[in-house]
């Protein structure tokens, strides 16, 4: 499992699994009001209040750095569980 951490297709796969859960949350949001809990990731924060564009600009594949996108790849794995 670890031959495929860190790589693009998978970090791009994280990536659009994100966009498609947080637009699912907005949707949820617009009917009920934003959930007040805290965030998985970041327990300091409430989950509703996380920047998710901000995170994807952040965390992303780069060429020649494996440690950042193995870095990035963890990260974004968990913003999925955390949302």
């Amino acid at each position: 499992m670890s031959q495929f951490l860190g790589r693009q297709d998978c970090i791009d796969s994280l990536r659009k699994d994100l966009v498609d859960l947080q637009g699912a949350i907005l949707d949820v949001f617009s009917r009920t009001g934003p959930v007040r809990f805290s965030s998985w990731k970041f327990p300091d924060k409430l989950s509703c209040s996380l920047d998710m564009v901000a995170l994807l600009e952040q965390y992303d594949f780069v060429d020649g750095e494996d440690a950042f996108s193995q870095h990035s790849h963890i990260v974004l794995l968990e913003l999925v569980i955390d949302r």
